[in-house]
């Protein structure tokens, strides 16, 4: 009967004769290669897969390629298969690229190794586990931990691990966080394998392998912040490698917010971001430097929190950053963290979220890009008597997180560190809503503010966004003339420019740019003429006194002040009081020419706010005497707002600083009424241009020389 029973069950389809069931003996004892697939399956139980003998069919394994060099000769023609899926493409593409040939034959010996596999992202964990079971067999314990079972973390699996590996067997654990295994087999690991991002060699061999032809031309970055599914979810049947490639190139600028159409300037011409461009370059230069093995992650430096105004340029600045150094970035509002329930642990969890999808794409580095990063409150108002303080314990384990996720002390690639390989760029408005503990060295590190730019700044913008519409000579006026403007601003009135000449129907112009720039409003003439002297009044002055540059002067204008005269300090030396007071008087001029030339006085145009020539001559006459210490007391009593403050409050100090801006008030008159022909010049040459240049200013005040005695003559336009 038993002989009929066997013989029945050989002659079912898909099962042979069964062999012997084998007790588990150690690895000297037994041929585990010598015996026939189907006397064994893998039963799965929890993370690990453990190898136990039965009489069950074999399993399907994944469609996989096991040859290490596709042009070795097989040692009998293989039987035709089928298109690779684009997983084992894709993964199999990565792995290979990630382990040596000498690691290689070590894994297909399977000599009681103990292994890891690092993957680039926790989507990896499951594929790559398939993978390796299918290529390397089954005597494999198998430990896969993607960090979605809070349970299974490195206090679980030792016990399995230090058993199998003592029997002979071989355990690989594949995660994206080396602290999720088993604390064995981090102890007593014999190879580790990093599976980095695919890159584009590795992505063309994927290709290749599925749709089984070469793509050609690559473009440099594909795939970059992609995970996984992402890159596996282009590619399709049916499509050719071009086809994968556009659809590829697409998803990676969706990552990052763009699409085939934008365009970022390179770093190395953005003169407009000064310091931050500095910057990015040197990050450039090592974190190339880095990937090539020739300095360290600790060699790096790690972050920079810009400030600036609103529409300086701060978000593109960090994608500029990434085009530069060919690095990943993900990009994220601290506001975004509390978008969900405003739970504590939710808020963490979005925060984690972040830095671990930067050290999954950091290949070797990433770009954090952390906007609004004073909206994490400055740990110092807790101990303040605001209500601020009253929510210190919501926000103390927030701060602290952040602060060890920053913490450069993290950052080293043996422990898993969420920081390894990720450089921040923090950006604000309120640098003095930012802790302190974040700018130091091995987080943040650096403040840097982003200043409004400069005309070769400006022209670089304006050259930017009219994309060779333009002749670069058509731009050096109009740059000169929007000195001192953001970038937003220059965004806006290219946009507008380019508005005027669509619904002319004709190309982009020169006089687009100017008409865009100046308002067509009309002024009335006597509003226009005072403006025309007050601005003449500031470049007079300046020039008469020595005091700065002149840049230019404008009226006017749709972006910033419509109506300004741009004076640069000297930057070679530290204010004194003679400087200060010269800048309050420069600031002042523009009122002493309405008081000179006008009989009915000084309007109502120097004053209003605090940005205004009184406000701003207020405040430095002010700081002189309570904040830098050269206005006759040393005692520091404030900032130089919190001067301006004490002024407003303490009647004594305002008597002070009042007597102060009454004479240099009466300096500036004295100094216009000298100068008044160069004033009525400078005017008149404004009306007509409504821009000129600080050359052409210093030109017409050259040809006027300051004339004797006081005139009593009003001129009108």
């Amino acid at each position: 009967m038993k002989k009929s029973a066997s013989r029945r069950t050989a002659k079912k389809p898909g099962l042979k004769k069964p062999a012997r069931a084998h007790r588990m003996v150690p690895k000297r004892l037994v041929d585990l290669k010598a015996m026939p697939r189907d006397v064994f399956t893998r039963h799965a139980a929890d993370d690990k897969t453990r190898m136990i003998f039965s009489t069950k069919p074999p399993i399907e394994y994944p469609e996989i390629d096991t040859n290490r060099d596709d042009d070795e000769a097989s040692p009998s023609k293989p039987a035709k298969r089928s298109r690779r899926s684009a997983m084992t493409a894709l993964v199999g593409a990565a792995f290979e690229a990630s382990v040596s040939n000498e690691a290689y034959r070590k894994l297909e010996h399977n000599q009681a190794l103990a292994v890891i596999v690092m993957v680039p992202s926790p989507a990896w964990v499951g594929p790559m586990k398939d993978y390796f079971r299918a290529t390397f067999g089954g005597r494999w314990l198998m430990m896969a931990r993607d960090g979605k079972t809070r349970t299974l973390n490195s206090d679980v699996g030792s016990e399995e691990v230090s058993r199998d590996l003592a029997r002979g067997l071989c355990v690989a654990g594949v995660s994206a966080d080396a602290a999720l295994l088993p604390r064995a087999l981090l102890s007593t690991v014999d190879i580790t394998i990093r599976v980095g991002v695919p890159q584009p060699a590795v992505l063309a061999t994927a290709i290749a392998r599925f749709a089984k032809r070469t793509p050609k031309d690559l473009p440099p970055g594909l795939g970059i912040g992609l995970d996984l599914h992402d890159m596996v979810a282009c590619l399709r049947p049916g499509s050719g490698p071009a086809k994968i490639v556009q659809r590829l190139q697409a998803a990676t600028l969706a990552s990052r917010g763009e699409t085939i159409e934008d365009r970022l300037p390179p770093l190395k011409d953005a003169v407009e971001y000064g310091e931050a461009r500095i910057f990015g370059l040197q990050l450039a230069r090592d974190i190339m430097a880095f990937r090539e093995g020739r300095a360290k992650w600790s060699d790096l430096q790690k972050g920079i929190c810009l400030v600036s105004e609103p529409g300086c340029g701060k978000s593109l600045y960090a994608r500029i950053l990434a085009q530069e150094c060919g690095v990943p970035i993900v990009i994220t509002n601290v506001a975004e963290w509390f978008t969900k329930s405003g739970y504590l642990d939710d808020v963490i969890r979005a925060m984690r979220s972040v830095f671990d999808r930067c050290a999954a794409l950091a290949n070797p580095c990433s770009i954090a890009f952390l906007d609004e990063i004073d909206a994490v409150p400055n740990r110092d108002d807790f101990n303040s008597s605001n209500s601020g303080s009253r929510n210190k314990d919501y926000w103390l384990p927030l701060v602290t997180d952040l602060l060890l996720r920053l913490d450069n002390s993290m950052g080293s690639s043996s422990t898993g560190s969420p920081r390894h390989g990720v450089i921040v760029v923090a950006a604000t408005n309120n640098p003095h809503g930012v802790d302190p503990a974040l700018l130091r060295p091995g987080r943040l590190e650096k403040m840097v503010r982003l200043q409004r730019a400069d005309a070769a700044g400006v022209e670089n913008m304006l050259r930017f966004h009219v994309a060779g519409d333009l002749a670069d000579c058509h731009l050096r006026e109009i740059a000169e003339m929007m000195e001192r403007s953001t970038g937003a601003e220059v965004m806006a009135l290219v946009r507008e420019a380019r508005r005027i000449a669509r619904h002319a129907d004709r190309p982009l112009a020169a006089g687009d740019l100017r008409a865009a720039l100046l308002t067509a409003e009309k002024i009335p003439l006597k509003t226009d003429w005072r403006i025309c002297v007050h601005e003449a009044g500031h470049a007079v002055t300046a020039l008469a006194i020595g005091f700065g540059k002149v840049s230019h002067c404008v009226v006017g204008a749709r972006t910033g002040s419509a109506n300004r005269t741009l004076v640069q300090a000297d930057a070679n030396d530290m204010p004194t009081r003679r400087t200060i007071e010269d800048q309050a008087t420069m600031l002042l001029g523009g009122r002493a020419a309405e008081r000179v030339l006008f009989p009915s006085g000084e309007s109502i145009g120097g004053g209003g706010d605090e940005g205004s020539d009184i406000g701003l001559a207020t405040e430095v006459i002010s700081a002189l005497h309570l904040t830098w210490g050269v206005g006759g007391t040393v005692a520091f009593l404030g900032s130089r707002k919190d001067a301006l403050e004490a002024v407003r409050y303490d009647r004594s100090l305002r008597e002070v600083v009042e007597a102060d801006l009454q004479r240099l008030q009466e300096r500036a008159d004295k100094i216009v009424d000298r100068y008044r022909e160069a004033v009525i010049a400078v005017a008149k040459a404004l009306q007509r241009r409504r821009h000129l240049s600080g050359d052409a200013v210093r030109t017409i005040f050259d040809a006027h020389p300051p004339v004797r005695g006081v005139s009593k003559t009003v001129v009108q336009s």
